[in-house]
């Protein structure tokens, strides 16, 4: 049997999830062509909703690619047997990602997942911001010196998507080749 496009992303580390969710997307937008794409909240939409969308076909589209946050609310068991229906006669072309800040979900949803397409994006740990933070902007053409880093990381959420967001805005100041100084930091 085909492993089933459903994916389960747990963890706080958004950043990382969300280029993994943009892997995904591209990879699907490669393989059919136009997607359409849609994000749902589990407190505001129900996951019989969703499946439904995956069911139907688009006329102007493809692929369905479709993200659902709050995936540790999926508890019940109709909503378990809606996904596992799914599953049964889901197609390549319709992509559920199934995201939830929680480390952990409901065992009986877990277990729907294949194994492959879990993943657990953890915090990143407190000796790895440095470092992506330096190669962050290395690879935009930028340095910065240890003080900046270092106020930047007490200033920032600890997430690497906050933590690009942010410290874009320095890219919107200087000019490129430039070493961004703790006083940088602290006027932007």
């Amino acid at each position: 049997m085909a492993v089933p496009p459903l994916y389960l992303f747990l963890g706080q580390e958004i950043g990382e999830r969300n280029d993994e969710i943009q892997k995904i997307k591209a990879s699907l937008k490669k393989t059919v062509g136009e997607l359409d794409e849609y994000k749902f909240y589990a407190t505001e939409t129900k996951i019989h909703e969703v499946v439904n969308l995956l069911l139907n076909e688009s006329l102007f589209a493809s692929a369905r690619f479709i993200i659902f946050y709050g995936a540790e609310l999926l508890k019940k068991k109709e909503d378990l047997e809606v996904l596992t229906g799914w599953i049964k006669s889901a197609t390549p072309s319709s992509v559920l990602i199934l995201v939830s800040e929680e480390n952990s979900c409901d065992k009986k949803l877990e277990n729907l997942i294949p194994k492959e397409n879990k993943k657990i994006f953890w915090e990143m740990f407190e000796n790895r911001k440095e470092q992506w933070l330096f190669d962050f902007f290395k690879k935009n053409s930028y340095s910065l010196t240890d003080e900046a880093n270092s106020l930047i990381l007490d200033m920032i959420e600890n997430n690497t998507e906050s933590l690009k967001t942010e410290c874009s805005r320095f890219f919107l100041c200087f000019e490129k080749g430039y070493t961004i100084t703790a006083e940088d930091v602290e006027k932007i």
